[in-house]
């Protein structure tokens, strides 16, 4: 009995299945980064989206009429969904956006401090952390549009974010 015609097709066989599982194993990957790539990039919007709804809610208590204890509290649940999409950012990002990230966070909490103690949004007080943090939100910005493979942008306007 001749051997070789089975080997031969058995070897065709293994060859076949294992190009066809390389391809499949290749594709899921591909796929699996195409899926980690959206997943950043929606925690990355969701957080600067935090970021700024906190701040907005931060200048409305600085331009009201709260004063004492109700507006210490009114700051200090200014920046609530802004710690949620933090720890979101901190478990999915690269380095270089959370870092970023991170340090636009603290800015903002430097801006929740001057409101909470008083600071309008006309005082210089505020405008000085203002400043730090339209600073820290633009580099984090430009950080995810370099990791996201975007250009990056001027900062067209001195103090714009």
């Amino acid at each position: 009995m001749d051997l070789l015609p089975l080997i031969a097709t058995t070897v065709g066989a293994a060859i076949a299945l294992s190009g066809t599982l390389l391809t499949d194993v290749r594709r899921d990957r591909r796929q699996r980064d195409r899926d980690n790539q959206q997943l950043r990039r929606e925690v990355y919007v969701g957080f600067a989206l935090a970021l700024n709804t906190a701040h907005d809610t931060l200048r409305q208590i600085g331009n009201g009429t709260a004063t004492g204890d109700e507006r210490r509290a009114a700051a200090g649940r200014a920046l609530g969904e802004a710690y949620g999409a933090r720890e979101r950012l901190l478990m999915i990002a690269t380095e270089p956006v959370a870092v970023a990230g991170e340090a636009a966070f603290l800015r903002l909490g430097e801006i929740r401090s001057a409101i909470r103690d008083g600071a309008t949004t006309k005082s210089e007080s505020y405008r000085t952390t203002y400043e730090k943090w339209a600073e820290a939100i633009w580099h984090f910005r430009m950080t995810v549009r370099s990791e996201l493979g975007q250009q990056a942008l001027p900062q067209l306007v001195e103090g714009f974010s």
